[in-house]
């Protein structure tokens, strides 16, 4: 009975013990969970007149938040190569005298300062703090899990201002991310200027109007877009390097290639395709593997790219390569023999590893999508970036490849967060606490493949940006907070450190700092649309042929929310009917979407929605927005017609959905 006594107490002291941990912890909110807070009691009056010693390299950064003033020495913020730390470790010890910070080296400085911040008021991000306050007497000592923690970032799809861009570097860094994956190429645009090349962001940076590139995801009546010049993203180096985020770029090769393909058509395969289907567009996007002129012009652009951003790795792509192209290129195929190639992926491995050469010459290691290590034939050197799904990322980790592990279905935050929500959803849906379950272990990694990732990122494609920005605050905040704080502790924290309604507690403290820091975050559900969803008797036709034999007949039944292609794009005066067998009631709301119902593409780029009480005579009711367009009846109605008004959308198909259909 003693000894059942003693286990008893013995457990129920442990179990106090770990509880007590977790309060210290929780109740500061700190985000992402140190390795390890030791409350000591007591509080350190901090008071403005203090004074503040920090090394010079990031006294500038300390600057922004605390101001030194002329008492006694207060807090000392210093790296110290003797702690017995890992590496971008820290100690942060609070106590009655004052705050000394140690980092075992620059980034384990500036990782503790992230820490250090969080310790005062709230109201210290949106401004320096300039009145007294109280912090809890403690030590921290702390190092991170990964060493990428990783944050990607699109901007060919939709351009960001550099404000805009360095704004998001200061939230991932505040939260300790490390690296900013910037997407600067792709089929939509050419970002960055290349001094010896000036045609390609005069021409490529932009798209509609008079631009060769043609629209694709919606603002099809206007000419749009931008590039960052060479001094603009030297400087933006600089920002994200004094806040501890390394840039490493991105020019997408040798697929996603249309822009630049539309400044020099001649880098692309001397292969004929039929443009009927897209309006006489031609969408080929893909680098000929054998035009030995085409590696000196990527050449060009990547001495200038390594000029620009010192980092160790340039990332160069290597994904959704359309090989056919390659297949039919009378050039490819006699390269491709006189290399005693067997399979269209060792063409693809020769022009990666083309690439690979250059930047080995200026001292710089590749980085790819998992797609091109699939020939086997890529070096080991290159760092493998896993986004189709956690599958794949295994494969390249087993396979012996530095891997980044970024799948879709867990990291990618342009999936929608809620059924309700906007965003892509081909990863389905992405909650914050689908994005904190990320664990090697219950994925099947071997002790091999965990040896081999190097870190997680979260990625942001910006594909309904351009038709979003209207619609939010910040469109690009709302999609990645706070999934990027449970991003930034899968990174950190070890996985048995981590538990969800732990960090759940944590974040609803940490909301206090992002509404500081301007975080314009995720806040809760959207709000559901009004009304009861009807679905009265239909028929849908339309003047574009299916690629379906049944399509018709499922929309007509309502079936398939994902919608059917057409065979060609559209034509003006190409219309979509929907006949109902009844007659709709005045106030009726009917949503009407061309396209994707996610994302503005494969639509209508211009039309009219025109309404027929009987079925017979057509009138004019509204306009289509990128596509689309929510109307309120305003009288009975037995028809309704969508007519396009121009030719083209920038792909060879159209999506036609059937109508969601309200009633109060």
């Amino acid at each position: 009975m003693k000894i059942k006594t003693r286990l008893f107490l013995l457990c129920a002291a442990l179990l106090a013990w770990v509880e007590s941990f977790a309060t210290n912890s929780s109740y500061l909110g700190l985000m992402p969970q140190p390795r390890s807070v030791e409350l000591s009691g007591g509080v350190f009056a901090y008071n403005p007149s203090q004074v503040v010693v920090a090394e010079s390299w990031i006294d500038d950064y300390v600057s922004e938040y605390l101001h030194s003033g002329c008492g006694r020495v207060a807090i000392v913020i210093k790296q110290d190569g003797g702690l017995r730390l890992p590496a971008e470790g820290y100690e942060l010890v609070v106590s009655t005298e004052g705050i000394v910070l140690r980092g075992v080296d620059r980034a384990g400085v500036i990782n503790g300062f992230h820490t250090l911040l969080q310790l005062f008021p709230a109201e210290i991000y949106s401004s320096s703090l300039d009145s007294a306050c109280e912090i809890p007497c403690l030590r921290i000592v702390d190092w991170p899990e990964y060493s990428y923690r990783g944050q990607h970032l699109d901007v060919a799809r939709t351009y960001s201002s550099v404000e805009q861009i360095k704004e998001f570097v200061s939230h991932i860094a505040h939260h300790k991310l490390n690296h900013l994956h910037l997407h600067l190429t792709d089929d939509e645009g050419w970002r960055v200027e290349i001094l010896s090349h000036p045609e390609l962001t005069d021409v490529a940076a932009y798209r509609g109007g008079d631009s060769p590139i043609w629209p694709i995801y919606g603002a099809f009546d206007q000419r749009y877009g931008g590039y960052y010049t060479q001094s603009e993203l030297r400087e933006l180096v600089e920002y994200a390097a004094q806040r501890g985020v390394t840039i490493v770029p991105e020019i997408d090769l040798p697929g996603h290639s249309l822009a630049i393909g539309k400044v020099h058509p001649e880098i692309l395969c001397p292969v004929e395709r039929d443009n009927s289907a897209s309006a006489g567009y031609d969408r080929r996007n893909v680098w000929c593997v054998s035009r030995e002129e085409n590696y000196a012009l990527l050449e060009d652009i990547l001495v200038e790219l390594c000029d620009i951003f010192p980092s160790e790795y340039i990332h160069i792509g290597g994904d959704e390569v359309d090989t056919s192209l390659w297949r039919d290129c009378p050039h490819c195929l006699a390269l491709y023999n006189q290399k005693g190639m067997t399979s269209r992926s060792e063409l693809h491995s020769y022009f990666m590893l083309r690439l690979m050469d250059i930047l080995a010459k200026q001292g710089r290691k590749a980085a790819m999508w998992n797609e091109a290590a699939e020939s086997g034939l890529i070096p080991h050197s290159v760092r493998m970036h896993g986004w189709e799904g956690v599958e794949e990322c295994r494969t390249v980790a087993e396979a012996g490849y530095k891997t980044i592990v970024m799948p879709g279905p867990y990291f990618y935050f342009d999936m929608r967060q809620s059924k309700e929500d906007d965003g892509h959803n081909w990863a389905g849906v992405v909650t914050t606490k689908k994005c904190y379950s990320v664990d090697l272990s219950k994925f099947g990694y071997s002790s091999l493949a965990k040896g081999n990732v190097e870190g997680f990122s979260g990625a942001f494609w910006s594909e309904l940006y351009v038709t979003h920005k209207d619609k939010y605050e910040n469109y690009l905040e709302y999609q990645t907070f706070p999934r990027i704080c449970a991003l930034s502790e899968v990174c950190w924290l070890p996985q048995q450190m981590r538990e969800w309604s732990d960090f759940e507690r944590r974040l609803e403290q940490h909301k206090l700092r992002m509404d500081s820091m301007g975080v314009s975050y995720r806040k809760g559900e959207p709000t559901s649309p009004t009304g009861r969803q009807i679905t009265p008797g239909l028929k849908v036709t339309t003047s574009l042929p299916m690629s379906r034999d049944n399509a018709l007949e499922k929309l007509s039944a309502y079936a398939n929310d994902y919608g059917y292609r057409t065979k060609r794009t559209c034509h003006e005066g190409d219309w979509i009917l929907y006949e109902f067998a009844g007659t709709l009631k005045k106030g009726t709301t009917v949503q009407l979407t061309t396209g994707y119902r996610h994302v503005a593409r494969g639509l209508f780029p211009s039309g009219v929605v025109e309404v027929s009480a009987d079925g017979i005579t057509f009138t004019d009711y509204a306009p289509l927005n990128n596509g689309s367009c929510t109307i309120r009846l305003n009288g009975p109605t037995r028809a309704i017609r969508l007519r396009s008004t121009r030719t083209g959308n920038g792909d060879s198909y159209v999506f036609v959905q059937y109508p969601v259909i309200r009633v109060e």
